[in-house]
């Protein structure tokens, strides 16, 4: 027994002790490096834990894992001779000249392959890399539909530390995708599948889009889509299997995705989980009530989000700390039981220090005025999403994230606004050509110069009717305050045959604008233009005593409230506003000028998004004057379709003079078009209903008629540039009026 008993005393010293007493610590000034060329001394022993002056043995083998690890060297032997440690190392050569052949004709391909590649010219070389590399090509080519292509390389060594590389390129030809298939339990029609996916079949169009080339990364990025189109349309246990990209002769694939939509499910029952204490009954009336909106609706977590965040809102705007959230539960017959979950906020956190990074150029006050948060402020989770957006907006940046980060043993925390910068200036050429004439373009600009913020723009403008001069500057930061500062200066020439007279202008404003509550904002400021009418010799001769020069000097303001969701394309919100403008006593022909407008956005489903827009406008003289030619009112093509630009209105002979008055009523819809949403195209269908009218021209007809038409429109932005076709149908109209049935525009930047 006692024999046993000291067995395992010892046994147990062994285990435990043994190797601490074996384990031997080394100096880094111990520690030896043989055959480095390079890469010195320092540098090698900074991938050690630098706040240790001895290492182990574990240290010494963590050392040598990661110095293979960088690729650096070919070899790395580590042998310990007393209290000496020796490094023996083998380091890669430098690449001196990194060649790419065969891609001549393809710059853009052998662009993104040299951008994507690690293997660089003075970097180091390394089998592991070009290894990759070489894979990393033929993932490039096969992306791009050049399947079945060769990647061939060649290292040439000069010496022990310099090595050349040629890789060669044997491009085959470019694949296209043939037919797309969706098999299985699909559900939706094939048109529908199509349509929502960002590939598309090969056709006439190939020339100008890569969509029809088959792509590993876009047909992951359809998988994707299809199955929120799935979800979107109800069926919550969709599964797309996979995409396969199939070759086939004349270098040709076809597409198949695999598809189980499963069974559609709807939204039947909406329970409010309430655990904060400070909500009140009329708070939960409040989230009951809007969840009416969507009862016996089809699932669609779309819905439940935008229902989510409308709650999130109303919390904010009551001030109230609490976090809500949803659950699911299928009940029985495929329905579900959507839980509100809404809970205090138990430790409420201030911010205590914002930091900004990234922003090379673009400066932090710029970044801080388009944040919803502060130093000090409470910190509210939804402020964090709203300013994401709000940067992105500003077109500045790339990338950009904000964190958070605890203190600890305090209720205070750190936010870092992380951006990548991207590219902030445009050089763009036009030319476009419609129904109302044709048009080239240039323009410059910079929408972050010197980083400020600041836009500032240079435009020309040659049309048939028109010649158009702009130079222009926006400082939406001009004062510590918010406050905001713009400014003009154009010189415009403007042809009227319709009219009888040619009209030059040559103007500047300057204007200010600041925020007077959420998202409403005034602005205001100064104008003058000197403007020369040139009558036509042919024009009656009540145009032809209005030819002369007018000076105008004017005040104006404006006040504008805008709900929107977001700026481009909104689908829910409004914009209202109203503006006047006060030709002074200093100017020829003193006037007063009346706005109102406002447009409103609902999303009636998923492919349908209802606007409705309005707008009223007036001017009059102060002095009993008549207002000038080039001052009176016209409604715009958007505003009337299915007549002529400055077709209806008041009339002397056969000229349109335009009128002291006019509204107009638009009523619109997008409809589904088939298309494939790769192509960013929008139909709409539309009712305009308006009239111009008014005139203190004596011996004017004035019409006083309603003007009202329908018709579709599509918008298009195509391969060629911006491209829009309307068709409309006059409804009501007057006998002198001008009828334009169908328009259309073409324009592009080069």
């Amino acid at each position: 027994m006692t024999l046993n008993k000291n067995f395992f005393i010892t046994l147990f010293f062994c285990f435990f002790f043994l190797p601490s007493v074996f384990a031997e610590n080394f100096k880094k000034s111990d520690i030896k490096i043989i055959g480095n060329r390079s890469i010195s001394k320092e540098t090698i022993l900074n991938y050690t834990d630098s706040k240790k002056d001895t290492l182990s043995t574990e240290d010494l083998n963590s050392l040598q894992k990661k110095l293979f690890e960088t690729n650096f060297f070919s070899k790395i032997e580590i042998k310990i001779s007393g209290k000496e440690v020796f490094f023996y190392l083998n380091e890669n050569p430098l690449i001196e000249y990194l060649i790419i052949s065969g891609l001549e004709a393809k710059p853009d391909l052998k662009k993104s392959i040299e951008k994507n590649i690690s293997l660089k010219e003075n970097a180091i070389f390394s089998e592991v890399l070009l290894n990759s590399d070489t894979k990393g090509i033929y993932e490039i080519l096969s992306a791009s539909g050049y399947f079945k292509s060769k990647v061939e390389y060649k290292v040439n060594k000069i010496s022990n530390s310099n090595v050349n590389i040629f890789i060669d390129i044997k491009l085959n030809e470019q694949f296209f995708v043939k037919n797309i298939f969706f098999i299985g339990d699909k559900k939706l029609s094939t048109s529908t599948l199509k349509s929502a996916i960002s590939t598309t079949e090969s056709g006439l169009l190939d020339f100008f889009s890569s969509t029809s080339v088959p792509s590993v990364d876009r047909i992951n990025y359809d998988i994707s889509t299809l199955k929120k189109l799935y979800l979107s349309r109800g069926y919550y246990d969709v599964q797309v299997v996979n995409g396969s990209i199939d070759l086939i002769e004349d270098n040709y694939t076809n597409i198949t995705f695999v598809i189980n939509a499963g069974e559609k499910y709807i939204f039947e029952k909406f329970t409010i989980n309430n655990k904060a204490i400070a909500l009140t009954d009329k708070d939960l009336l409040y989230l009951n009530e809007n969840t009416k909106s969507i009862a016996h609706d089809s699932y669609d977590p779309n819905k439940l989000n935008r229902l989510l965040k409308t709650f999130r809102d109303y919390f904010d705007s009551k001030n109230i700390s609490v976090n809500i959230d949803y659950a699911l539960n299928k009940l029985p017959g495929n329905k579900f039981d959507v839980v509100f979950s809404v809970v205090d906020i138990d430790e409420k956190k201030f911010i205590n220090n914002i930091v900004t990074k990234g922003n090379e150029l673009t400066e932090e006050k710029v970044i801080r005025a388009n944040i919803f948060f502060a130093e000090g402020d409470l910190f509210n989770p939804s402020n964090i999403s709203k300013s994401i957006d709000s940067l992105k907006a500003l077109r500045f940046f790339k990338k950009v994230n904000i964190e958070t980060a605890d203190i600890k043993n305090s209720n205070n925390i750190n936010l870092i606004i992380a951006v990548e910068e991207q590219p902030t200036g445009e050089i763009s050429a036009g030319a476009g050509y419609g129904s109302t004439g044709s048009v080239i373009s240039f323009n410059i600009r910079e929408n972050n110069f010197l980083g400020q913020g600041i836009q500032s723009d240079v435009s020309l403008q040659l049309g048939t009717e028109k010649v158009l001069t702009n130079l222009s500057f926006f400082d939406p930061e001009f004062t510590d305050n918010g406050n905001s500062l713009s400014g003009s200066f154009f010189i415009s020439s403007f042809t009227y045959d319709n009219a009888g007279y040619k009209n030059k202008l040559i103007g500047s404003k300057i204007s200010t604008g600041y925020d007077i509550y959420r998202n409403v904002t005034l602005d205001s400021g100064l104008a003058f233009d000197y403007d020369s009418i040139d009558v036509q010799s042919g024009a009656s001769s009540l145009i032809q005593s209005r030819d002369g020069n007018y000076l105008t000097t004017k005040f104006f303001y404006n006040i504008v409230n805008d709900q929107r969701n977001r700026k481009f394309q909104p689908t829910e919100g409004y914009v209202s506003g109203f503006g006047q403008s006060f030709a002074t006593l200093a100017s020829d022909i003193p006037y007063i000028s009346n706005s109102v407008f406002g447009s409103f956005y609902k999303e009636l489903s998923e492919d349908f998004i209802g606007t409705i827009k309005y707008k009223i406008k007036s001017i009059n003289s102060i002095n009993n004057e008549e207002v000038k030619l080039s001052d009176r009112i016209f409604l715009s093509d958007s505003e009337l379709r299915g007549f002529t630009y400055r077709g209806v209105g008041p009339k002397v002979s056969n000229e349109f003079i335009g009128g002291n008055y006019s509204y107009s009523t638009n009523f619109s819809s997008t409809i589904p078009n088939g298309l494939p949403d790769s192509w960013a195209a929008r139909t709409n269908i539309f009712f305009d209903v308006a009239n111009v009218w008014g005139t203190d021209f004596s011996g004017a007809l004035d019409g006083n008629k309603i003007r009202s038409s329908t018709g579709v429109g599509l918008e298009w932005t195509s391969p060629l540039g911006p491209l829009s076709f309307t068709y409309a149908l006059p409804i009501t109209k007057d006998s002198t009026d001008s009828i334009e049935n169908f328009s259309f525009k073409l324009g592009g930047t080069f």
